[in-house]
C-alpha cells in the first residue's frame, strides 16, 4: 500500500509541474501536434458526353481492361443490351453519352473504347472532325500517318502501354493532307487500336 501511495503521489507532482506558472517550458523541447484531416475529394460522374476527356487507354474515368462488374459498377454503362439482328451487347454507354462506344471481349470486360462525334475530346483539344495538322501539333511525338481501318489512314498517341488512335476516314496514307480530318478515335491498352468498327 505504501508504495502504491508513493506512486500516486508521484503522478500528482509531475503532473502539477506543467499547470505551475512557476515553472518555464524547455524552449528546445520538440512540440508535436497532429495536422488537420485532408477534405476528401469527391468523385463527380460525368453527365454527358461534353465531360469525358480521351486519355491513352481511357475515356473519362472508364479504363480499357475493367471487367463488365466493374463498368456496371461506374453507373455509365447499361448491360446485357438487345441490339438489331439479334445482336446482345454486354455493355453499352447510357443513352445520354452519345458519340462513343464500347468493344468488349469474351468475358464482358472492356477491350476497346471509341469516339464517333464531336464530343468528347482530348485534353489537348482533339476530337473527331480536328485536322491532322491539330493532331500534330497536340501530339509531337506521335508515330507516323500509316495505314489503318479499312485501307485509310491513321496515326497513334501512345504513352505507355496505353493508346489513342486516330482514323483520318477520308484519306489514305497516299492522299491524307494536312487539312484531313479525323473522323474516329479508338483507345486500347496493349495492341495499337485497330481503329475498325464493324458487327454487332
Amino acid at each position: 500500500m505504501r508504495i502504491l501511495g508513493a506512486v500516486a503521489v508521484l503522478i500528482l507532482l509531475t503532473s502539477g509541474c506543467a499547470d505551475d506558472p512557476g515553472v518555464e517550458a524547455d524552449p528546445t523541447a520538440e512540440v508535436t501536434t497532429s495536422a488537420a484531416p485532408e477534405p476528401t475529394a469527391t468523385t463527380t460522374a460525368p453527365e454527358n458526353s461534353s465531360a469525358l476527356v480521351v486519355r491513352p487507354g481511357s475515356i473519362g474515368p472508364v479504363s480499357v481492361g475493367i471487367s463488365k462488374e466493374e463498368a456496371v459498377a461506374t453507373g455509365l454503362f447499361d448491360a446485357d443490351v438487345e441490339g438489331v439482328e439479334g445482336c446482345t451487347f454486354e455493355l453499352r454507354w447510357k443513352k445520354q453519352f452519345e458519340g462513343v462506344d464500347v468493344l468488349t471481349g469474351s468475358d464482358g470486360g472492356i477491350v476497346s473504347l471509341g469516339v464517333t462525334a464531336g464530343v468528347p475530346q482530348t485534353s489537348a483539344g482533339v476530337g473527331v472532325g480536328s485536322t491532322l495538322a491539330e493532331v500534330k501539333a497536340a501530339y509531337p511525338e506521335r508515330s507516323p500517318v500509316a495505314g489503318a481501318g479499312f485501307d485509310q489512314a491513321g496515326a497513334f498517341h501512345t504513352l505507355g502501354d496505353d493508346h489513342i488512335g486516330f482514323l483520318f476516314g477520308d484519306a489514305t496514307v497516299a492522299t491524307i493532307k494536312p487539312t484531313s480530318n479525323v473522323s474516329f478515335m479508338e483507345v486500347t491498352s496493349g495492341d495499337l487500336p485497330e481503329l475498325m468498327r464493324s458487327g454487332c
